[in-house]
């Protein structure tokens, strides 16, 4: 089926390392939304984006309007850049590379990370970097590079030195006089400048839906409905609802949603093809059991098979013993898990891997003698009160929905649990007024 085109205007939000590390960037904007052109007026940019939200579309697409204008611009993935780097043109070619460097002129690159799934390591990132900079050594002040990334592969490399060293614009910029420039100070000096790719707005949405050829009032309204503009605002995601809505003609509630997308990113398990055909039940269960290693470990990175870096992730022939090299490789591979980053990927969704691990208590309590162990896991006794675990809190508003021992338990300690997350919509309404009537006495009692 041929893709679908949506012209979509994306935004991009500024942002800016805390006390001037690179290493954690602040969760607030640092000034007003900006467009392309803005971002094209810096010649070093990092735009950064979660998974499935559009960035490798965006740079490619805009690589190639700005060659419809007449300008250089050409458009490479940063894994393919090598010895042979004449190869690693998608837009723009090896020859009009070189006529660029041969000319007085500027040109625009677009180094694309969002799919490394050929780098094994940070230092192959390091290395790709480095070819490129070597690359355009004679030209480099005439280049303007914008890099994409995720923000949390990029944040596995060292420090933005990375590009200062590499690609450097401009001579550098050092402190007068032995003086301590502040943080604010040395953002606006900084050679690379960082945006995040901004989600979509209601417009986008409706815009979206449109060319899908979906009921565009009706879709909306059942999103808005099922409180799931959070998955919306990606189109990755956007895409998964618009399939469950042309499947299944409806949306449906949060718990219905997630379900459904968890079926379908496992969908080509199902069939045969170049991946291991599995049945629909064991890769279900093969994904719960990796959810809950995930969780219970705090452990975010699940390895790909082969790969030799196991420190601090979490091992699947280990959760998975009885699944072959090539079955799991291919269940890391679905839309469950994010792009192959270092040889490892991680669950694509927060709430898919909470849901998925319910899912695997639900299957533990379900068996006969297991409920206390299961149960152990999320409530504690310490100083003769029953607590329930923080870590496993999010995962508990899910298991609410899905066993009522461990619901009635939970809602005796805290009422208001229930709010916080999972899906309360599907609790019994009785249930759901004696919640309501717990937190409301609760606040009373708190105001006393």
């Amino acid at each position: 089926m041929k893709e679908i085109i949506v012209p979509l205007i994306r935004r991009f939000v500024p942002a800016k390392p805390m006390l001037g590390d690179w290493e954690f960037l602040h969760p607030e904007p640092s000034g007003s939304v900006q467009g392309w052109r803005a971002l094209e007026e810096h010649y070093r940019v990092l735009v950064l984006a979660d998974p499935g939200a559009g960035k490798t579309f965006e740079a490619k697409g805009r690589a190639t309007k700005l060659r419809e204008k007449g300008a250089k611009a050409f458009f490479i993935r940063i894994e393919d850049i090598d010895a042979a780097f004449g190869d690693a043109f998608e837009v723009g070619t090896a020859a009009e590379f070189a006529d660029w460097l041969a000319s007085d002129g500027e040109a625009f690159f677009f180094l694309d990370s969002v799919d490394e799934a050929q780098l094994g390591t940070p230092r192959a990132l390091e290395d790709a970097i480095r070819v490129f900079g070597a690359r355009i050594q004679v030209a480099r002040q005439r280049a303007r590079i914008i890099i994409t990334s995720r923000e949390d592969a990029w944040q596995a490399l060292s420090d933005r030195t990375l590009v200062e060293q590499y690609l450097p614009h401009g001579a550098p910029i050092d402190a007068q006089d032995g003086e301590q420039k502040d943080s604010n100070e040395a953002d606006s000096d900084s050679i690379l400048k960082i945006f995040r790719l901004g989600g979509l707005k209601i417009d986008q949405i409706k815009l979206f839906a449109a060319h899908h050829g979906v009921d565009v009032n009706a879709f909306v309204a059942a999103i808005e409905r099922g409180n799931l503009m959070t998955l919306a605002e990606r189109p990755f995601d956007l895409k998964a609802l618009i399939r469950k809505w042309q499947a299944d003609g409806a949306l449906g509630s949060r718990r219905e949603v997630l379900q459904r997308l968890i079926e379908l990113q496992l969908a080509p398990l199902f069939a045969t093809g170049a991946l291991p055909k599995i049945e629909p039940a064991r890769a279900r269960s093969g994904a719960r059991a990796l959810a809950a290693a995930v969780t219970l470990t705090g452990r975010s990175i699940v390895s790909l098979p082969g790969d030799d870096n196991k420190d601090g992730r979490v091992d699947p022939a280990a959760v998975l013993p009885e699944w072959s090299i090539e079955e799991l490789d291919a269940l890391l591979r679905t839309g469950t898990f994010d792009d192959v980053v270092y040889a490892s990927v991680r669950f694509r969704h927060r709430e898919i891997r909470e849901l998925l691990t319910a899912e695997w208590a639900k299957e533990l309590l379900d068996r006969p003698g297991a409920r206390p162990q299961v149960e152990a896991l999320f409530f504690r006794t310490q100083y003769s009160e029953e607590v329930i675990v923080p870590r496993l809190r999010p995962t508990l508003c899910w298991l609410l929905v899905l066993d009522d021992g461990v619901r009635d338990r939970a809602l005796a300690l805290e009422p208001e649990i229930a709010s916080e997350g999972g899906d309360p919509s599907q609790l019994p309404l009785v249930v759901r007024q004696e919640m309501l009537a717990g937190i409301v006495a609760q606040i009373a009692a708190d105001a006393k």
